[in-house]
């Protein structure tokens, strides 16, 4: 059977006719040996900027075929010359003429390509699989290079290729020029020739994305994606008060910036603000050049308010952050107007306290009760910090009815496969409607070890294959539950160790590595997750939901023998 070459063809762009040669050629048990290269693209074509031929099909010991295949149900040649086929326009250059004008191409490129090649019969010819085509005694063509529909039907497609050849070898034959080279016992092309012939014509090839392109590429991806998401955008502008929910990598922040951006615009004094330093830092260098927009921590924010109040923390008076912090900002607040016009939250689940709503609510004109303010998040998935945190339900008490609801439900971080495995190991109620983003052929891995030095091993073989499949290093991070004594800290090739960096003290070529909690709405091209002991409650199924959502293209978990029944668990919803 002839080995085709692509191994299928497009459905939509291939004609009927092609179909039917393209499954006889490939099921002709009387090919064996045979090679045709289907819609051959000819870019140095005689007539044309780019030309084709249908098939050109590499028989052994006889020769090439340039095959053009018309499955029109009527041909005709007009008195004027022209020709017509089915229902097209009447053109001057017929079929035989195209199939020539390919056979001249073919043949220059293997002169051109390969000097080294022997002389070769190489020929054309038409098939018309749905039309009679008996023309007697023709001028501009040979009667054996037209195969019309009785002889497609009557003969296996095998016996036509070779009919047509061994015609064209008489011809050779019988030429007195070409008895130079070629004579009846002319045996060319052999198999290695064949195989000489494809490597000029059709050659296989990869090509290795660069580093740099492929990085960039990717941040493209995501954020062109992401921007889908805008037409949140326009409902939301339409309601005053806003809360947004979405799992995570859903574009809850993308989003939020986008909103903080939009509201400075029209001259509001905005308010951006979240729990996680690390996120905090990063929309307070996205919004950098904005003076309307003040971004950070909430807690950042209240200590500018309350410059003092760790000097007049006493030991007794409750914890700074949760209660003499917030208690000390709002009394820098009760002294003032309102220092914002809107107030634009991110990671609200994180902030569903009284103490710090109450620092919102004298923060924004109006108040959180008939204000200008937006909270983005994952209030069912994403709250890890202490039982205090009430949820939702607090923000919903205090402003009754006069806020509006909506929902981020496609996946635009994560490529399909992680967001598969995301879904599959974490209880996401409702889970995406779907991923944003195409599949990249790398398949999330998880890794099992038994004692700290097996970790370290399995660390350090996927950091060298992510440097080897051209991350670069502030692509990467490595995610602990531990605050101490993590893989990364604890990482003992020297190579590695000397890379890897805390994210507090990141440094250019390092690779960052802290806790889920340091990292919370944040993502990365690849994630490393280390130290998974065990997943028994829901909290600990929040932290690895959080790590494992945040990588966008690899995501490899490193997780205790020990653990595997809880893994079970998760998959299996037991």
């Amino acid at each position: 059977m002839t080995r085709m070459i692509p191994p299928s063809f497009d459905l939509e762009s291939t004609s009927p006719g092609e179909r039917e040669v393209f499954e006889r050629l490939r099921d002709d048990p009387a090919t064996e040996g045979w090679i045709a290269l289907h819609s051959l693209g000819i870019a140095s074509h005689p007539r044309q900027i780019q030309g084709e031929a249908d098939f050109v099909v590499i028989v052994p010991g006889s020769g090439i075929v340039c095959l053009e295949v018309k499955s029109h149900l009527h041909v005709a040649r007009l008195a004027d010359g022209n020709w017509r086929l089915g229902k097209h326009q009447p053109e001057a250059r017929g079929p035989f003429k195209q199939a020539d004008e390919a056979k001249y191409a073919v043949a220059a490129q293997l002169r051109k390509a390969n000097p080294q090649l022997p002389s070769l019969p190489i020929t054309s010819a038409v098939c018309f699989t749905h039309a009679r085509f008996q023309v007697p005694n023709p001028t501009e063509w040979h009667s054996w290079q037209a195969i019309d529909t009785v002889a497609f039907r009557r003969n296996p497609i095998s016996a036509l290729l070779r009919g047509v050849l061994k015609s064209h070898r008489e011809q050779l034959a019988g030429t007195p020029s070409a008895r130079a080279w070629f004579s009846a016992s002319h045996v060319e092309p052999t198999p290695a020739v064949c195989t000489r012939i494809v490597d000029v014509l059709r050659p296989a090839f990869e090509f290795v994305e660069p580093p740099k392109i492929r990085r960039y590429r990717r941040r493209e991806e995501v954020e062109r994606f992401t921007r889908q998401q805008y037409q949140l955008l326009d409902m939301i502008a339409e309601n005053p008060r806003c809360i947004v929910k979405g799992a995570a990598g859903t574009g809850k922040t993308f989003v939020a910036l986008e909103a903080a951006r939009r509201l400075a615009a029209d001259g509001s004094r905005v308010l951006l603000c979240c729990y996680n330093n690390l996120l905090g830092q990063w929309l307070k260098e996205e919004t950098a050049g904005d003076s309307l927009i003040t971004a950070g921590t909430l807690h950042s924010y209240m200590g500018k308010l309350a410059p003092r109040a760790r000097e007049q923390h006493r030991v007794g008076d409750g914890d700074f952050f949760t209660e003499v912090l917030p208690e000390h900002a709002l009394d820098s607040l009760l002294e003032g107007h309102p220092p914002f016009d809107a107030l634009v939250v991110d990671e609200a689940q994180d902030l569903m306290l009284d103490a710090y709503l109450d620092v919102l609510d004298m923060s924004v004109r109006g108040g959180l009760g008939s204000g200008r303010w937006l909270c983005f998040g994952d209030f069912t998935n994403q709250a890890i910090y202490d039982s205090g945190y009430a949820g939702i339900g607090l923000l919903k008490d205090r402003t009754g009815t006069g806020s509006a609801s909506f929902s981020l439900t496609a996946n635009c971080r994560n490529v399909p496969s992680i967001c598969q495995y995301v879904e599959e190991t974490s209880r996401l109620e409702p889970g995406y409607s779907g991923t944003l983003r195409a599949e990249n052929d790398r398949e999330t891995v998880r890794e099992w070890w038994s004692t700290p030095a097996e970790q370290d091993q399995h660390l350090v073989k996927h950091l060298a294959r992510l440097h080897a499949d051209g991350f670069a290093p502030d692509e990467i991070v490595v995610l602990s539950v531990r605050g101490h004594g993590s893989a990364a800290q604890l990482c003992a090739d020297p190579r590695w160790s000397r890379q890897l960096a805390p994210f507090a003290k990141l440094r250019s070529g390092s690779i960052g590595y802290g806790t889920v909690h340091a990292f919370k709405g944040l993502d990365a091209s690849a994630v490393i997750v280390t130290d998974i002991e065990e997943i028994k409650d829901s909290r600990s199924e929040a932290l690895f939901y959080i790590a494992s959502s945040r990588a966008r293209d690899d995501l490899t978990i490193i997780a205790r023998d020990t653990a595997r029944p809880d893994f079970r668990r998760l998959v299996l919803g037991e």
